[in-house]
């Protein structure tokens, strides 16, 4: 991922590259809202997903270093995926809903995991928790979608 960044920053330089992650987030978020929307959710629940997604595009937003906000966007959508996968039945919900947290947070390990063993890359604890972060934000829209 880092050098597909790189090149992306090369052809459109940092500006370009922080406008095209903005459109990327964008693009997803209303992607997540129109297919939330289409269960047709109700009124107080389709503005407790406005809400909890514009928290979320928010705060990735305002984190300085444009990899730990693509971190917590791309476990966001990690999560809800997981979250889909995972709760089902409504007598398995806290089961899944554990299950899902931990899966996210143990691929964020994993990941940079692999990364302290690369030459080019390295570990980092505060990827692991926007990892972490961003899986939880996953799982809660898609708890308050779901309904």
């Amino acid at each position: 991922m880092r050098q597909l960044m790189d090149f992306t920053k090369l052809y459109t330089g940092e500006k370009g590259f922080i406008i095209l992650i903005g459109l990327i987030s964008l693009i997803a978020g209303l992607t997540f809202l129109i297919w939330t929307l289409r269960a047709k959710p109700g009124l107080i629940r389709t503005l407790e997903i406005i809400a909890i997604l514009a928290i979320g595009l928010s705060f990735a937003w305002q984190i300085k270093i444009v990899v730990e906000r693509i971190h917590l966007l791309e476990y966001g959508v990690l999560g809800w995926f997981v979250s889909r996968d995972l709760i089902r039945g409504q007598s398995k919900k806290l089961k899944g809903i554990i299950l899902a947290c931990l899966f996210a947070t143990v691929v964020g390990i994993i990941d940079e995991a692999f990364q302290a063993i690369l030459p080019y890359r390295f570990f980092d604890l505060r990827d692991i928790l926007f990892n972490s972060l961003g899986g939880i934000w996953g799982i809660v829209l898609y708890l308050i979608g779901r309904g």
